[in-house]
C-alpha cells in the first residue's frame, strides 16, 4: 500500500530508544524497547547521555569514512512521520511520537488559536511575536507530560540559548534542569564539566545540537559547509569521549531526521495549479515535503481530480484519517487533538519535490534554501544510533 519508508514503532525507531532509556530509569513506557538494546543494558551506567545532532541522517553518516561517529555506529533507526523537528525531536523530550504528542509538523492548524502556527517558536505562520504574549499557553496546546517525569535519577537538558526559554521548551522540559548553550562547542564543554561533577544519583543528560541542521537548510546537505561542521562535531565528540573515560558514561548520539536536497526546479507552487487553491479552506500546513490539506467538503472530488491529473507524478495523496488508522503517526490510542491537526488529505512528496503556497505578504527569498526534510525517503527517515562507552 505504501511505497516508501515507514516508521517502525515496533522496535526500531527513535521512540523505542526512548523506551529503553525510560526502562533504565525505572519508568514504564507504552512502546517496546529498542530491539538493538538488550533489557537492562543501560542500567549499569551512572550517566546516560543522549546527544541529538539535528539533521544527521544515517545515509549521510555512512559517507563520512574514518570518522569517529561512523566508527562507533551501532545501528540505524527510523524517525517518525513526519521526519521533522516538530514531530521527531519532540520524541526526545516527551518520549512518544505524534500519535500521543499530537504535533504534526512545523506549521500546524491549531483550532485552539484559530490560526496556522509555527509550533516550536510558537508564532503565527505569517510571523510576529510569540503567541504567549497574547495569553496563549502551551499547556492548552499540548497535553502530554515530560519524558523525565517519574525518573529515578537526575535529568538535565542542554539546549541553545535561543530555544531554552521558549514556551515549548519550558513545557516539555518538565522539572529537568535546563542549561543554556551558545554553540555546539559550548554545549559539549558544559557536558564534559557536568559529567565530571560528582553525583549521588544516576543522571540522564539530553544534549541538543542544532547547527548542522541550520546549515543544511541553507546550503544543502551535500555542501562543503555542512561537511566542515560535521568534521568539527566529530572531532569534538571524539575528544569528549576520551576526556570522560572512566566516568561510567554511555554516550548515545542520534538525530531526529536526515535531509534531502531540493532545487528551484523541484519547487511546486499551488498558485500555478489551476483550481487547487480554490479547493482549500486554509493555507497548506505541515512541511514542504508532506502537506496537510484542509479541503472544502464540496470541493473534495475536484481536489482529488486535480491531484490525480496534475500532481500524481510529484506526490502521493492519502486521506488524513487513513494515515492515523494505519499507524504512521504512532501506535495505540491517538491523542484527541491529532485528528483536528492532520489534514483532510495528506500530500506526500516524491523524490525531492516540495510543495508551497504564498500568503498575501509573500516576498521572494534572497536565496533558495536547498536542504529539506519531513518526507519519506531513506535519506530523511533513517537516522543513526552511535554508541560510545566511557
Amino acid at each position: 500500500m505504501y511505497h516508501f519508508t515507514l516508521p517502525d514503532y515496533k522496535g526500531k525507531s527513535i521512540v523505542n530508544l526512548m523506551s529503553s532509556i525510560a526502562d533504565s530509569f525505572g519508568k514504564k513506557h507504552k512502546y517496546v524497547e529498542l530491539s538493538y538494546l538488550r533489557p537492562g543494558e543501560l542500567k549499569k551506567f551512572k550517566n546516560i547521555v543522549l546527544i541529538v545532532i539535528d539533521g544527521l541522517g544515517h545515509n549521510y553518516l555512512k559517507k563520512q569514512k574514518d570518522s569517529f561517529l561512523l566508527d562507533n555506529l551501532k545501528s540505524s533507526m527510523t524517525s517518525t512521520f513526519l521526519s521533522t523537528t516538530a514531530c521527531a525531536n519532540t520524541v526526545f523530550s516527551v518520549g512518544y511520537p505524534p500519535q500521543q504528542h499530537a504535533l504534526t509538523g512545523w506549521d500546524m492548524n491549531l483550532k485552539e488559536i484559530g490560526a496556522i502556527t509555527t509550533i516550536m517558536p510558537f508564532v503565527p505562520l505569517f510571523g510576529g511575536e510569540s503567541l504567549s504574549k497574547s495569553k496563549f499557553e502551551m499547556d492548552k496546546i499540548m497535553d502530554i507530560s515530560s519524558f523525565h517525569d517519574g525518573f529515578k535519577g537526575k535529568c538535565f537538558t542542554l539546549i541553545d540559548k535561543e530555544l531554552s526559554d521558549t514556551p515549548f521548551t519550558k513545557y516539555v522540559s518538565g522539572d529537568t534542569e535546563v542549561i543554556s548553550t551558545s554553540s555546539f562547542n559550548d554545549a559539549l564543554t558544559k557536558l564534559e564539566k557536568l559529567i565530571k561533577r560528582k553525583s549521588g544519583k544516576k543522571r540522564f543528560i539530553h544534549v541538543y545540537l542544532p547547527e548542522l541542521d541550520s546549515l543544511a537548510h541553507k546550503e544543502g546537505i551535500g555542501s562543503k559547509e555542512v561537511n566542515e561542521i560535521f568534521w568539527e562535531l566529530d572531532k569534538k565528540i571524539k575528544d569528549l569521549s576520551e576526556s570522560i573515560k572512566g566516568t561510567g558514561t554511555r554516550l548515545m548520539i542520534t538525530a531526529d531526521h536526515g535531509f534531502t536536497d531540493a532545487s528551484e526546479e523541484t519547487e511546486i507552487w499551488i498558485e500555478d495549479i489551476k483550481g487547487l487553491k480554490e479547493c482549500l479552506t486554509i493555507p497548506l500546513a505541515g512541511e514542504s515535503r508532506v502537506r496537510d490539506c484542509f479541503v472544502r467538503p464540496g470541493k473534495a472530488k475536484d481536489f482529488e481530480e486535480i491531484v490525480k491529473t496534475e500532481l500524481s507524478g510529484y506526490c502521493w495523496c492519502y486521506k488524513g484519517e487513513q494515515l492515523i488508522r494505519d499507524n504512521l503517526y504512532g501506535l495505540g490510542k491517538p491523542n484527541k487533538k491529532l485528528a483536528d491537526r492532520v489534514g483532510d488529505y495528506i500530500l506526500i512528496m516524491k523524490k525531492n519535490y516540495i510543495l508551497r503556497n504564498k500568503l498575501a505578504n509573500y516576498e521572494k527569498a534572497d536565496k533558495f534554501h536547498k536542504g529539506k526534510h519531513g518526507g519519506v525517503s531513506d535519506d530523511e527517515m533513517i537516522v543513526p544510533l552511535i554508541i560510545a562507552d566511557c
